[in-house]
């Protein structure tokens, strides 16, 4: 089987044809490629070093998008839509950025992916239970909760992009060990009262920019 799926892609590919998401040959169906998948992906010119990088980040995690969705859906054909979600979520988050590796979109792209499959085990999980309305709503985990720490994780990592390597080793000294602001302006090379408005400065922007 997997000889003729192989030779059917390459008589599509010396044809100029692309085999899309529900393609049959032969009867048999092949699976989505990357290319596939990365359809969803708007074409901007600010976006369009996007997705090149999102389909290649897309082909190192499709297989094991797949075992996911197997492993904790039950279901390995779920691993395409839940897919294209993560890469449309994620081609819109990385709008905002300059152009990045694949290592790092495919950091991203695994985190939205693996949010997704938790909501919709946690949407599963709320079907499951027995008993009055009420008792649904209270005994059912919040669906929206494992979304919403990804997308802070997500703004944040956004936000620190613009910190120095030296100044967030300064502020984890500070801020996390509770470290004394001599030791802080020592990683600085900085006076003690130079780092603490160093730090300070840094922390009231990261704060503005997650609107805290």
């Amino acid at each position: 089987m997997h000889s003729a799926v192989t030779w059917c892609y390459s008589l599509a590919a010396a044809h100029g044809i692309g085999l899309q998401h529900n393609s049959y040959v032969s009867g048999l169906m092949i699976s989505p490629s990357p290319s596939d998948l990365c359809w969803v992906i708007g074409f901007t010119p600010k976006g369009r070093w996007i997705g090149p990088v999102v389909r290649a980040a897309v082909g190192c995690e499709l297989e094991k998008a797949r075992e996911i969705a197997a492993t904790q859906l039950g279901d390995r054909m779920l691993a395409s839509e839940i897919m294209e979600l993560a890469i449309q979520q994620t081609a819109e988050y990385l709008a905002d950025f300059s152009p990045i590796g694949i290592e790092e979109a495919r950091v991203i792209l695994a985190r939205i992916y693996r949010n997704e499959v938790r909501r919709r085990r946690r949407a599963d999980s709320r079907l499951s239970y027995r008993g009055m309305a009420n008792e649904l709503e209270y005994l059912s985990p919040t669906v929206d909760s494992a979304h919403a720490l990804t997308e802070a994780e997500l703004d944040l990592e956004r936000v620190l992009r613009e910190t120095s390597a030296d100044l967030r080793v300064a502020m984890l000294l500070r801020y996390g060990s509770r470290s004394q602001w001599e030791e802080v302006a020592k990683e600085l090379s900085k006076s003690t009262e130079a780092a603490r408005k160093l730090c300070q400065r840094e922390m009231n922007r990261i704060r503005k920019a997650l609107g805290l």
